[in-house]
């Protein structure tokens, strides 16, 4: 069993999604909304890691490196869970068939030189467009995909009100409440559900997941 922490010495340096070799997901503990691999490390990550899960674990730990909530070392020697996941900003990719078209097609930016119809498709695969218009100050980047807002948490939830659990996609570890956006929130969202995820959207919110979506 390994430990992050075990390990003496071993930074984990920011690497391009698309270069990193996620693996399978044959562990036990896959698609369980948490990163069981060892070569990755954050508040995205499990506490107790196992040699066996490297590279066994994949939706889990691609999700929670393209939110920001885990770094990555390909020797598995990642800092201790205390520690954050990195503060830099992964751009991704080109491969939208709309990059390099001058717009930024990538949702988790926000202003003047986005594409108005923005798809979920094209997350982390405009990496060209939405940095150069970010540095011309056209586009932010949305506060809650930031690595450092996630490394800010826990976040105060008691203004908050969440409603219940009716939702048919209650208590799945994501957040199904239209009112939010972010890594934590699911990719289609449905009127039927705005206050009905209650137990999935505040563990999101105060885990700096999600925020709610500016009126």
């Amino acid at each position: 069993m390994t430990f992050k922490g075990d390990s003496a010495g071993g930074t984990a340096t920011p690497v391009d999604i698309s270069d990193i070799d996620f693996g399978d997901d044959t562990s036990e503990w896959a698609k369980d909304e948490e990163c069981d691999d060892p070569r990755f490390s954050g508040t995205g990550a499990a506490s107790e890691m196992l040699d066996e899960d490297i590279g066994h674990d994949a939706t889990d730990c691609k999700a929670a490196y393209a939110a920001g909530t885990v770094s990555f070392d390909p020797d598995g020697t990642a800092a201790t869970s205390a520690s954050p996941a990195s503060t830099e900003f992964d751009y991704g990719s080109d491969t939208s068939k709309w990059a390099n078209d001058g717009e930024c097609d990538d949702p988790r930016f926000v202003g003047e030189g986005t594409n108005k119809k923005q798809l979920y498709e094209d997350q982390m695969a405009d990496a060209t467009d939405c940095k150069a218009l970010e540095a011309e100050g056209k586009v932010q980047i949305r506060e809650v995909y930031k690595p450092s807002y996630a490394a800010g948490a826990p976040y105060d939830s008691s203004d908050i009100e969440f409603g219940d659990n009716t939702s048919s996609y209650a208590n799945d570890d994501q957040c199904d409440d239209p009112r939010f956006e972010g890594p934590g929130a699911a990719i289609t969202l449905l009127d039927s559900d705005l206050e009905h995820d209650a137990d999935d959207c505040k563990a999101a919110f105060e885990a700096g997941l999600i925020v709610l979506k500016q009126s």
